[in-house]
């Protein structure tokens, strides 16, 4: 049976190392990231539902005040968008937070601890949290590589055709791109590049599609 999984945005260096051996003493695996945009995909991909069919870890902690966004915009985002993770099992920690941010907080039903918080109520709502997991049950794969966020334009052709469409790699990593293209691709698709913006990337197969709110589509391709 899998470890459960936590999921830690803070860009405070020490906050974030506490968490992550306070997490790991407890037995679960720790993803712990400093911006949550590089790597949460409905918070970086431009408005996209979430594509991932299981959710992404059992507990998440986000900072309030970060790079890009803040803690509860993230979560309310994510609660627009699909997220598939529990709210109940989600807290935002903050030094500060004013009166309106502390009323969404409420609104959403996640958590909410005050820094420096006592790490007694932490565990106290970590146990809650613990009896909503099923560890049964799969979380989505974890993502290895380094991703790299990127606006290049991709030139690429379809099976059976020699028209070349164009899309833009919003983020890359040495085993694929994740492309906004005007018109949807298939999932289980292969492509082939008309000219490989990426010295790994000549051909690919797509894993995910997933429409965003301009109409456009955004698609996870794996680099065959």
């Amino acid at each position: 049976m899998r470890k459960p999984r936590v999921i830690i945005f803070d860009d405070e260096v020490f906050i974030l190392n506490m968490l992550r051996d306070f997490f790991l003493m407890r037995g679960y695996e720790v993803l712990s990231y400093s911006d949550p945009t590089s790597i949460c995909p409905i918070s970086g991909n431009g408005g996209g539902l979430c594509s991932s069919h299981h959710r992404c870890s059992d507990v998440m902690i986000t900072d309030f005040n970060m790079p890009g966004v803040n803690g509860v915009e993230l979560l309310e985002s994510q609660s627009r968008k699909g997220c598939k993770l529990n709210i109940r099992n989600k807290a935002v920690i903050s030094g500060y937070i004013d009166d309106h941010h502390r009323s969404r907080v409420q609104q959403l039903g996640c958590a909410f601890f005050q820094k420096p918080f006592n790490l007694h109520s932490l565990m106290e709502w970590l146990t809650r949290c613990e009896q909503r997991i099923d560890l049964g049950q799969r979380v989505a794969t974890r993502r290895k590589e380094q991703r790299f966020e990127s606006d290049r334009a991709v030139a690429f052709k379809l099976p059976g055709s020699d028209d070349v469409y164009t899309g833009i790699a919003v983020n890359a990593s040495t085993t694929g791109l994740c492309l906004k293209v005007p018109t949807p691709l298939q999932r289980e698709q292969t492509i082939s590049f008309h000219a490989s913006p990426f010295h790994s990337c000549s051909n690919a197969s797509v894993r995910w599609v997933t429409k965003i709110d301009n109409g456009s589509y955004l698609a996870g391709v794996h680099c065959a």
